[in-house]
């Protein structure tokens, strides 16, 4: 819909500016110059950007797919282009004045990824939005390009989103058993010879509110707190 909304305003900025040139030789040079700007060496600032991705990757890391904006999405503005390497997503915005302004997020912080086919999307193209862990609440997205493109950036980010995830549940289950191994040497400790003044009762409610401050920290899943509480109190009982 952004891209449409674009093009609406493009034809009126031209309609107006092409009555303003009948009276203004300055106004009637504008929107040759505007063309001129947004379109002229387009692909070669294209190829510029790449270059200059690939040139500042790390040892060992390659472009796996890359997409920039439909210039009917971004008609008053700098286009954004991203490209994911094998370790990363890199965002690349061309500054007004000459430069780049890029951005990097790693797969491991990468929490959701989703793609939306725009209206007409021949002309206004496919869209993407990434969402990451940290810093939290932050973004990276392109408005709208090549559907392929989308395509290619999409399936390998979705790869590497249910690949960190499976990473991050196998760690939380070893943290859980560390865990739980803990609380189990505490127990036996205090069964071989610990204080005498700490009662059963009271090593029991000491074990689980231990597990009850990782949960409220999001060490432990509520499951898991479900299962470290059974474990102590089967083990007491």
């Amino acid at each position: 819909m952004r891209g449409l909304l674009n093009i609406l305003l493009l034809v009126l900025m031209l309609f107006a500016l092409a009555i303003l040139a009948v009276s203004s030789f300055v106004a009637g040079g504008l929107i040759p110059l505007y063309f001129i700007l947004v379109f002229v060496g387009a692909a070669k600032r294209e190829a510029k950007v790449k270059t200059k991705i690939e040139a500042m990757l790390m040892p060992d890391e390659s472009v796996v797919a890359s997409i920039i904006e439909y210039r009917a999405m971004a008609l008053f503005r700098r286009r954004v282009s991203i490209v994911i390497t094998t370790s990363r997503m890199i965002s690349v915005r061309r500054k007004i004045l000459g430069g780049y302004r890029m951005l990097d997020k790693q797969w491991k912080d990468l929490s959701n990824a989703q793609m939306d086919e725009n209206i007409f999307p021949a002309l206004f193209g496919t869209s993407l939005s990434f969402s990451f862990l940290e810093p939290e609440g932050s973004s990276l997205g392109v408005g709208g390009g090549s559907p392929k493109d989308a395509a290619e950036v999409y399936k390998y980010a979705q790869s590497q989103e249910q690949a960190w995830a499976e990473k991050r549940r196998i760690r939380g289950i070893e943290e859980n058993r560390s865990f739980a191994g803990a609380i189990n040497l505490g127990g036996l400790f205090q069964a071989a010879g610990g204080s005498s003044e700490v009662s059963p009762t009271d090593a029991i409610a000491n074990e689980i509110n231990s597990a009850k401050s990782l949960l409220a920290s999001g060490v432990i899943s509520d499951s898991e707190f479900q299962e470290i509480k059974s474990k102590i109190l089967s083990r007491r009982f």
